[in-house]
């Protein structure tokens, strides 16, 4: 379970200046839709990453196996060879029971339904993902008091330098939104900007456009890999490059972004508390 260090300090920090009377009006909103849209938001940050996490588990947990037998067996395979079986065994982790099975042996459907879990699998981790920026950056906007239609993160990360050109916050966000001289976001930087882009791919396509399989050619191994197309990633990286693979990449990812959501927290209690005001 993920444990954000400095969410409750922020919270506390926001509930003494309300009581000390030190929230002023901030994106437009009063001093109390301030304190409450921020512990709003904070709340729903939390809710986004233990679904993110909970998608997390579930790839982990994903029988790619059988998956890719499905997809590059020939249809006139007997099906008693393809029996139905649970895809997804989730079973006792985070005191929470999950069981995705195929529900019928006939080829066709099997290897419609498993591509389908895929992607809903896939989809829902990377779209709470990129939701958790969307949350970060309505939380800077009021405390730094932003203009309310900035919700992109590279306007937050430009207001910003309006505003404090030395912040730390906006260094950490430059980190984690990479971008190119030219100042445009680069698609091929962090590996948030990387999950972006699949999550974008995702909206659009199907599960084929995201991911490649395991050639029939190469044969079966008891722990296959699957992968994520190499065009979303920097140029020249091999397509198994271990950076590539699907838990692995999720993983990292995963593990980035909560560093950065809990950076941010703690460079935002900083200013809060030598400020000791909000907006700072």
């Amino acid at each position: 379970m993920v444990n954000l260090t400095l969410e409750q300090n922020l919270l506390q920090k926001i509930d003494n200046l309300a009581s000390q009377n030190q929230i002023q009006n901030s994106a437009s909103l009063t001093p109390q839709v301030v304190e409450l849209k921020i512990e709003r938001l904070i709340q729903i940050t939390k809710q986004r990453i233990k679904a993110v996490e909970f998608h997390l588990n579930l790839i982990e947990n994903m029988d790619f196996y059988y998956y890719l037998k499905i997809q590059f067996s020939p249809p006139s395979e007997p099906e008693d060879l393809l029996p139905s079986k649970t895809f997804i065994d989730f079973s006792g982790q985070n005191s929470v029971d999950v069981q995705i099975e195929l529900l019928e042996n006939k080829h066709n459907t099997q290897r419609e339904e498993s591509a389908l879990v895929i992607f809903i699998v896939l989809n829902g981790f990377f779209s709470n993902l990129v939701s958790l920026d969307d949350c970060m950056a309505k939380i800077i906007n009021i405390v730094y008091n932003l203009l309310k239609t900035d919700r992109q993160s590279y306007k937050v990360r430009q207001e910003l330098e309006n505003k404090i050109p030395n912040g730390k916050l906006t260094a950490h966000l430059q980190t984690f939104h990479a971008i190119d001289p030219a100042g445009n976001r680069d698609k091929t930087g962090s590996p948030f900007n990387i999950a972006r882009e699949i999550r974008n791919q995702l909206i659009h396509d199907d599960i084929d456009s995201v991911v490649h399989l395991l050639s029939p050619l190469s044969g079966f191994t008891s722990d296959p890999k699957l992968h994520f197309y190499n065009f979303f990633f920097p140029p020249n990286t091999p397509p198994t490059s271990p950076t590539t693979e699907v838990i692995t990449f999720c993983k990292d990812v995963f593990q980035e972004t909560v560093g950065f959501i809990d950076n941010c927290y703690r460079l935002i209690c900083d200013d809060l508390q030598q400020s000791g005001v909000l907006p700072v």
